[in-house]
């Protein structure tokens, strides 16, 4: 589970509230618990969709109107920027958290939340690759705005969303060896966060963490590998079932050194109730694995009517190239279709993979990711609308400009996707390139996923800028 051999993971799951305030126990999951147009978690609520509804000031028509608004400076960005309550909140690898003005871009607060540094990896330093979740939690018996992230040193935080002050910080593992790629998702009245391991120099033992939002206490910690092996560690993010509560999340490989015998859930997708009590898991087979062959994606939940019947799905990409769709109710079964929507391989920065989760916006299925084919020609990166019933294509494009790591993101009528060192706006009825933004600046390259919000597209790049971009 890694970028280039031992490189690193988790940048699509990076690699993630003023107007809503939402109390913990209630969902982030989609519009019934999020009428504004903030963006207050990774991939905006926790059916990890990746639309934001509520969005009116960017459409097909003022898409191609999108200029920068500001730039804000920091270190590489492969988080997701999330927005609430007109604040921007990011974290970079320089180990700080940040929060900003929207609107101008100006400094409020920045809190240094740890730095992993490890010689043999590649990279060898990160600091903050999770994206946070701002929701309100009851602190001390005061209602308080949180920050909940991953930090950089293989702890959990919580922090005070006006202040950035620390209100806990828990710790997950042992650094060097552990990172908090994923990022937090809040429902159930708990946080839900993976653990996984720097890279592959050396694997740790994988699973998934369920902490108390109010003191950061471990209610319960699922691992996916069993005592005494490495291996099958969480990079992508949780996601919930806002009907069942049930929670969803996919793993990566096994040690390819000391592989355990049996019982590892390695390279699989499992399905746990609100208590990470197992319900259900599925690996992918063994004729359809590829070295280093993990899932680096996050779980859309998105429903689709098949032979006349409906059926709440959830679908993924792994890094065979292959994205698949399961019925929420039995992924045991395997999945109900899968699609070869890129190249298969295990380094996603040069493109042989996919790690980019899906985005869906109430009735289309879009994906993105790595070198694909189409017609015949060969694309640095795909871009599809997706039959959510089938898989097949609806349409398709090529974008030249290099392979897609981070999600897809929505707002009604326009995709948004981030290939090497452009942002691409998409008209989501047509494949229609409606506008792009290409940073030629030294290192350029958009690792992680936009944001949509209130009118401003904000995405991270690796050369060290947060771009703001509006109508």
């Amino acid at each position: 589970m890694n970028f280039r051999g031992n490189r690193m993971r988790g940048i699509a799951g990076l690699l993630g509230a003023g107007a809503v305030l939402l109390f913990v126990g209630l969902p982030l999951s989609g519009a019934r618990a999020q009428p504004s147009a903030d963006w207050p978690t990774y991939l905006n609520n926790g059916s990890r969709t990746g639309y934001n509804s509520a969005e009116t000031a960017i459409t097909p028509s003022t898409a191609p109107n999108l200029a920068s608004l500001w730039t804000d400076s920091s270190g590489p960005v492969s988080a997701q920027p999330v927005v609430a309550g007109g604040v921007v909140y990011y974290g970079s690898w320089d180990g700080y958290e940040r929060a900003v003005n929207a609107a101008s871009g100006t400094l409020i607060w920045s809190t240094f939340i740890g730095q992993t540094n490890d010689a043999n990896c590649d990279p060898s330093s990160v600091g903050v690759a999770s994206s946070a979740t701002v929701t309100t939690s009851t602190i001390n018996g005061t209602p308080t705005q949180v920050v909940y992230v991953g930090g950089g040193d293989a702890s959990f935080y919580a922090l005070n969303a006006a202040t950035g002050a620390v209100i806990w910080k828990t710790v997950l593992g042992t650094s060097p060896s552990t990172f908090m790629w994923s990022s937090p998702l809040v429902a159930n009245g708990s946080i839900y966060e993976g653990i996984a391991s720097f890279g592959d120099c050396p694997l740790i033992r994988g699973g998934i963490a369920q902490l108390d939002p109010a003191t950061g206490a471990i209610q319960k910690a699922l691992y996916t590998a069993p005592a005494g092996c490495t291996g099958a560690t969480v990079w992508g993010s949780p996601t919930v079932d806002p009907n069942t509560g049930d929670i969803y999340f996919a793993t990566g490989n096994d040690s390819s050194t000391n592989p355990c015998s049996a019982g590892e859930l390695s390279d699989a997708f499992v399905q746990t109730d609100s208590n990470l009590n197992m319900l259900g898991s599925w690996q992918i087979p063994a004729a359809s694995q590829i070295v280093d062959g993990d899932f680096g994606s996050t779980p859309t939940l998105f429903t689709a009517v098949i032979s006349g019947v409906r059926h709440q799905m959830v679908g993924l990409p792994n890094k065979n190239g292959v994205f698949y769709a399961f019925d929420r109710a039995n992924i045991s079964a395997g999945p109900l279709w899968h699609h070869q929507v890129a190249f298969k391989g295990n380094n996603p920065e040069a493109g042989k993979s996919d790690i980019s989760s899906a985005a869906w916006d109430g009735s289309h299925l879009f994906t993105a990711g790595g070198r694909g084919s189409l017609a015949g020609v060969t694309c640095a990166a795909t871009v599809r609308e997706v039959r959510p019933a089938s898989g097949g294509f609806i349409w398709s494009d090529c974008l030249p400009t290099g392979p897609v790591l981070g999600a897809v993101s929505m707002a009604p009528g326009v995709a948004f996707v981030d290939a090497g060192n452009t942002v691409y706006a998409i008209a989501a009825s047509t494949g229609k390139t409606l506008w792009t933004y290409q940073d030629t600046s030294a290192g350029s390259n958009f690792w992680g996923s936009a944001s949509v919000s209130n009118g401003v597209l904000y995405v991270g790049n690796q050369d060290g800028n947060l771009y703001a971009f509006d109508t």
